[in-house]
């Protein structure tokens, strides 16, 4: 696995990050193994200095694509 970090910020009070997580950060940080174990890359926001995981991708590009959606300009509704 890449050890790649992506890192945007959102507005003036998030940052979304995309990471892989070592086994022993996951282990001492994820209470429930809800995520299915360490493999893969987490996305995560940080807002007020509390992160919190949005999501996981099994694979980097996965995860690019996520990042994309999620940082990408937002068009308005016709």
């Amino acid at each position: 696995m890449d050890d790649i970090t992506l890192v945007a910020k959102i507005d003036c009070d998030a940052t979304l990050y995309v990471s892989p997580m070592h086994d022993r950060t996951y282990s001492e940080f994820v209470e429930c193994d809800n995520l299915g174990g360490s493999g893969g890359y987490f996305i995560a926001r940080e807002r007020k200095n509390q992160f919190e995981i949005l999501a996981k991708a099994a694979s980097l590009d996965a995860a690019r694509e996520i990042f994309a959606l999620l940082t990408s300009p937002r068009l308005a509704a016709s």
